[in-house]
């Protein structure tokens, strides 16, 4: 895997935008700044940061939540702000679907 495929995996944006983060000099690998787009790595326990944030890899993200009172379980939601609107940008672009459990 790269490291552009590596964090458009992760939610990061669309592939050029991956490209671009990374080119820009704000992705770290183990704490050094790497700015080549297509190295090869494995992403198993790899370290890695986007604009001084550290990120864990995942290859799934489950997220447990307690829905807050005025707030809906939908993608595009009608009458209050969404679930999708309390997650981290990076989760909301990884197809993140809510399931309404009582």
């Amino acid at each position: 895997m790269t490291l552009a495929q590596l964090l458009f995996s992760q939610g990061f944006g669309a592939r050029r935008e991956c490209e671009g983060l990374i080119v820009s000099g704000h992705v770290t690998l183990d704490g050094s700044v790497c700015d080549d787009p297509f190295h090869e790595l494995d992403p198993a326990g790899i370290s890695f940061g986007v604009r001084g944030e550290m990120w864990p890899y995942h290859a799934k993200a489950l997220i447990v939540m307690n829905k807050p009172a005025g707030v809906e379980c939908s993608q595009k939601p009608r009458h209050h702000a969404s679930v999708y609107s309390l997650l981290p940008a990076p989760l909301r672009r990884r197809d993140v679907q809510s399931v309404g459990r009582l």
